[in-house]
């Protein structure tokens, strides 16, 4: 990356839809996106642990999830994510069960989707 470059982390925010414990977030991938780089050489991918990464600090903004990560469960990555694409993350958080279920897709396919979980940090 040269000096120059702007560091970009996150995709470009379309439309917000919030609700008390649900989001929709209508997305663009950016195509200068710094997670695509040397994530391939033959053409660039979000990772899938960017996109667990988005799912948490969106969960976190606009949630109010506050509690620590303890693990993820049927987490799948169907299709691949690529610069340009626009797609929409939904977000349901279960405060009781300490449950995030996360799921990107758009008209055509789901992308990815899982429940992540996480406790109050008292062990």
């Amino acid at each position: 990356m040269q000096g120059n470059e702007p560091v970009v982390l996150f995709p470009e925010m379309l439309v917000e839809q919030v609700q008390a414990d649900d989001v929709v977030l209508a997305l663009r991938i950016p195509k200068d996106l710094t997670y695509f780089n040397g994530h391939f050489d033959e053409i660039s991918v979000v990772p899938g642990v960017v996109q667990i990464q988005w799912a948490v600090h969106y969960a976190r903004h606009y949630l109010g999830l506050t509690w620590i990560f303890s693990h993820m469960e049927s987490v799948k990555f169907k299709e691949l994510l690529l610069p340009g694409q626009e797609l929409e993350l939904e977000l349901q958080y279960s405060r009781q069960a300490g449950k995030l279920n996360f799921c990107y897709r758009s008209a055509a396919c789901e992308y990815s989707s899982g429940r992540i979980y996480f406790h109050d940090g008292l062990v």
